[in-house]
């Protein structure tokens, strides 16, 4: 330190100066975002008085009409604010130094006991940072690849998340925070801006890649080939920030402590997406089926068929003697070939999903009779191979990552991705009898196509994994923040709870699950915590009482294996801290208990139907699993949320290809949604809460 000043020291020495041209070019692209996007904001102000307008219009009671007005002079008022700000916080996002400054340990990826409203305003950039990804993918996914040439190759001075829909809210919650106005405003801000610039991004991203192609910016993606683009991406109800389709980094608001956890410090960005060497060449060159394919299509061909017709227990063992180089009637050299050459591909990628030591025992029997019926898609049509948006593909895809994270939600949701993957099985089969007989000329698969599915699938066993960690770092956050609002935790606890509970509890969760023992041990050690941090109960914290438990949380933490000196120290820190505790001292501004049950009132016909159109909008997202209640069939399916269309006063769902639309008016749906004839599938934590509370108020 140096006349009582702090040195500073750059984030950027000792990395290589970037030339003028690429200084240049980054800062013409920041311009050209900074202007479109106080565009876009200019024309959200302009159309915010009508929309709220309408929003007051529908609001079925007083307080939530005041509540779209207060808005409307809130926005009036500071809209020129708003606007400057947002375009300041939006441009030092985009240098490469506040960026790296923003991440550093302690900040964003520190879990921090909020109130509920703050909490609330995260949940909603979250969600728009969500929708805006899954909207707009493919586009995202290539300008990711340019930017990485610019940052990693050029070095070139901007963040390499300065283009990602969540920088961007993020920008814009910060500039809300000028309104000084309460929670409940801000949040119909968000809305504003959900609907009249997130979802109007699309010419700003499509400008974006023109530029960076213009200026001979390739993307730094392995295998990108401009015919292609990136995998087909699971479901975004798994998403906590800024997330690349081709399995980039994810970020998410957790606990510090899971980058200390075993497995919990990896990104996909550690792995270079690259199939083995020689491996794609040899499959295409001399197919054969790697050893589980061939011993379940033998064991499916060994079923006693029909013999009037061609079943599947036919084609398996039509294919199981093929890729032994046996002769099949009817099918030439090249027939032969080209159907070992997909199945053996399809097999690689089965054998992928089932690796994966979280995907539930009976799941995994599930997974592996799909394999029969998913050859078929691939014998049918090669596009199943070369194009990684093929809706089987993406399919398969998305329900292996459902599977790989259900033991999360306990017995019955396995039990509901079972029954989905049972149905979604059946709207995809093919007949075999279709595929008895291949064409003449059916195209082979040549080694760059196939080194290609292979590293796809690489990059979406890596992209599902990171999945789960998200899922997980979400769900124990979420605990520890509801099970800690209303105690003072001071900076002496933080380690205990952070850096060693949550990773315990993370891996409690993945490998036995919610009705585990360890994982309701887990609560009660915390409760025991809780209960010690309480000034006035100064019974709580005996000798006696504090020696069993520091040993329990020893061994606990001990068996999961996490480091003991950080053991030693977090659990000193919190008998510290627990020392300086007087029975007389009140709480340090408290956090509301949000952990309490709710009081719920009774219900009348116009709470019923209040916030439907909100809670709507949350439950019924594109893309979304539900098993939905058809009734001119008077029977469920499982379908896919297409949209929930408020103005036309009704919600859209259709198969997982997008076919056989079926369209619910709201009161029918609500409906179903509390007979429990209508069931949504995967919640987010958000999403579910809401629903739960709209029907302990409805019922």
């Amino acid at each position: 330190m140096v006349n009582g000043n702090p040195k500073v020291v750059s984030l950027l020495r000792g990395k290589a100066k970037p030339a003028e041209a690429t200084v240049q070019l980054v800062e013409a692209l920041r311009l050209q975002v900074v202007d479109a996007l106080r565009e876009r904001l200019n024309i959200m102000f302009e159309g915010a008085d009508d929309l709220l307008f309408e929003f007051a219009e529908r609001a079925t009671n007083n307080q939530d009409r005041r509540l779209f007005f207060d808005t409307m002079r809130a926005v009036r008022l500071d809209r020129k604010n708003m606007t400057a700000r947002f375009c300041d916080n939006y441009s030092q996002g985009f240098d490469a130094t506040i960026a790296a400054t923003a991440s550093q340990p302690g900040d964003d990826g520190e879990l921090r006991l909020q109130k509920n409203e703050a909490v609330e305003l995260d949940i909603a950039v979250s969600n728009m940072a969500t929708k805006a990804d899954g909207l707009y993918k493919h586009t995202l996914w290539d300008i990711g690849g340019r930017i990485k040439t610019l940052v990693e190759d050029r070095h070139a001075p901007m963040s390499i998340e300065a283009l990602v829909p969540l920088t961007i809210c993020r920008a814009f919650r910060s500039a809300a925070e000028t309104l000084n106005v309460g929670s409940d405003v801000e949040l119909v801000v968000f809305k504003l801006f959900d609907r009249l610039v997130i979802s109007e991004l699309a010419d700003l991203y499509l400008k974006v890649l023109n530029f960076l192609k213009q200026h001979g910016v390739q993307s730094a993606h392995p295998g990108y080939s401009p015919g292609y683009g990136p995998n087909a991406r699971p479901g975004g109800a798994l998403r906590a920030g800024g997330e690349g389709p081709a399995g980039e980094t994810l970020r998410t608001q957790a606990p510090r402590g899971f980058a200390d956890a075993p497995q919990f410090g990896q990104t996909a960005t550690q792995v270079d997406f690259r199939a083995p060497a020689g491996l794609a060449a040899s499959m295409m060159s001399s197919p054969a089926l790697d050893p589980q394919s061939l011993a379940s299509l033998q064991r499916l061909g060994a079923t006693p068929a029909d013999a009037t017709a061609y079943s599947n227990a036919s084609l398996a063992a039509d294919l199981a003697a093929a890729s032994q180089g046996l002769t099949i009637i009817g099918w030439t050299p090249r027939q032969s070939a080209a159907y070992v050459q997909r199945a053996s591909l399809v097999g690689h990628m089965f054998n992928d999903i089932l690796a994966d030591p979280h995907l539930p025992n009976p799941l995994r029997v599930q997974f592996d009779g799909l394999r029969l019926s998913t050859m078929k898609v691939a014998l049918k049509d090669i596009a199943f191979i070369c194009d990684p948006d093929h809706p089987v593909r993406g399919l398969i895809n998305e329900l292996a990552t459902m599977a790989s994270t259900a033991r999360t939600g306990g017995a019955e949701h396995q039990a509901r991705i079972a029954e989905l993957v049972s149905q979604i099985q059946q709207q995809f089969d093919i007949a075999a009898e279709s595929l008895r007989k291949p064409p003449p000329e059916i195209e082979l698969i040549d080694t760059d196509q196939a080194e290609r599915f292979i590293e796809q699938q690489m990059a979406q066993t890596a992209t599902r994994r990171q999945a789960i960690v998200a899922k997980v770092r979400r769900i124990i956050a979420g605990e520890l923040h509801l099970r800690t609002s209303g105690t003072t935790i001071s900076d002496e606890v933080r380690p205990l709870l952070n850096s060693l509970w949550a990773p315990m509890m993370a891996m409690h969760l993945l490998h036995h699950g919610p009705e585990s023992a360890e994982w309701k041990h887990g609560f009660a050690e915390l409760d025991q915590i809780v209960a010690m941090l309480d000034p006035a109960r100064d019974d709580q914290r005996q000798e006696a009482l504090r020696r069993e438990l520091r040993a329990e949380l020893e061994t606990a933490f001990k068996a999961v294996g996490l480091v003991e000196a950080r053991i030693n120290e977090a659990l000193n820190g919190f008998e510290s801290a627990l020392a300086k505790l007087r029975p007389d001292q009140p709480p340090a501004d408290p956090l509301p208990d949000t952990a309490a049950a709710p009081v719920l009132h009774a219900a009348t016909a116009a709470d019923a139907t209040e916030n439907v159109t909100e809670l709507l909008e949350q439950l019924v997202q594109p893309g979304a699993w539900f098993l939905v209640h058809d009734h001119d069939r008077n029977e469920g399916r499982w379908m896919k949320a297409v949209a929930y269309y408020a103005g036309l006063d009704c919600a859209a769902f259709a198969e997982f290809d997008g076919s056989n639309t079926l369209l619910l008016k709201t009161r029918m749906l609500l409906d179903d949604l509390l007979a429990r004839r209508t069931v949504p599938v995967d919640l987010d934590p958000a999403a579910r809460v809401a629903l739960d509370r709209y029907l302990a108020r409805a019922a």
